[in-house]
């Protein structure tokens, strides 16, 4: 471990605390010398350090993502990869898994993606500082049974849990993938698999999450009054926030097959009993959205039958007051 984070750790086992420079360096096994030209690296890599004269240093959580901060905020073990800018954190979990170079549950973190992905194809925008962009790489024995809607909607629920727990505001959701929050979109999960050449079987699963926590600036204008943030001015660490989706997600993901979680997830779904528009493949089918099933798919009533869509998009919601439209 590099000395920037043994202090980083060191800080995050003292939060709050003034530590001066002959504590972390006597704990630490460097010079004073060293702490300091540690301390100047870190703020200058956008860090916020306060320093008192014959007090010490005290660590001051801020916007910068930190793997030991966040490694000792969470309870859960899996492996961390952190990046400043990324292309997508999807794609590079996709191409980690096939490669071999993540061969164990892995959460990858961006603080800006600059080729971010939503369902369809379609961009997500997710710029540096006021969002996270996770994806849990997770790879599987071949033939290891996957249910993605129920994998989908419980990450939702985990997501929302771990918001709840650290902003404190609610979220709703649009079947599948979206995340609403004052009928605006402030994030998406996007599920993807990957497959084994040799068996053609799933091998591996990425659950990527992209999250407005304010308000993106500069959208496209047909974004403006569709995409939102969750606060106007955020006054918790994203590490925090990252920590506890960390152990939110791991919790979910041991047990998601038993749709626990199902009850929440319809509980705040605004598409149930509403006049949708759904496309599912090359299809779009239109009718009342009736209810979400056992195995996280949306049942459409078209008059004529009840369609069963496990996968697919609500392109269209009517609600009673108008209020969202995706």
């Amino acid at each position: 471990m590099k000395t920037d984070e043994r202090i980083l750790h060191f800080f995050a086992e003292h939060e709050g605390e003034y530590l001066s420079g002959e504590t972390l360096a006597k704990n630490l096994d460097i010079s004073r010398a060293a702490v300091w030209k540690v301390i100047k690296k870190l703020t200058e890599q956008g860090h916020t350090i306060d320093s008192q004269h014959h007090v010490g240093y005290r660590y001051q959580s801020g916007k910068v993502l930190s793997v030991p901060m966040i490694r000792q905020l969470a309870h859960s073990d899996w492996q961390i990869k952190l990046f400043d800018v990324i292309d997508s954190t999807n794609t590079y979990a996709k191409e980690a898994l096939t490669r071999g170079d993540i061969t164990k549950p892995t959460m990858i973190i961006a603080n800006q993606q600059i080729g971010g992905r939503g369902r369809l194809g379609r961009t997500f925008v997710s710029p540096a500082d006021t969002g996270l962009y996770i994806s849990f790489a997770l790879p599987l024995p071949v033939g290891t049974p996957v249910v993605p809607g129920l994998l989908t909607t419980g990450t939702a629920v985990a997501v929302s849990r771990a918001i709840k727990k650290t902003i404190g505001i609610e979220l709703d959701f649009k079947w599948v993938n979206d995340l609403l929050f004052k009928n605006r979109k402030v994030g998406g999960i996007l599920t993807e698999a990957v497959m084994d050449f040799e068996s053609q079987q799933v091998s591996a699963i990425v659950v990527g999450i992209g999250l407005n926590l304010q308000q993106p600036q500069n959208l496209d204008a047909t974004l403006t009054n569709k995409v939102g943030g969750m606060v106007e001015h955020l006054t918790v660490s994203r590490n925090v926030i990252v920590a506890t989706l960390f152990d939110e997600f791991v919790k979910l993901y041991a047990e998601y097959t038993d749709g626990s979680f199902l009850m929440a997830y319809r509980q705040r779904n605004i598409v149930i009993n509403q006049t949708v528009t759904v496309k599912y493949g090359k299809e779009l089918v239109t009718g009342i959205a009736k209810v979400i099933d056992e195995q996280g798919q949306l049942l459409v009533d078209t008059g004529d039958v009840i369609r069963t869509i496990n996968s697919g998009e609500v392109l269209k919601v009517q609600l009673p007051n108008n209020s969202y439209h995706s």
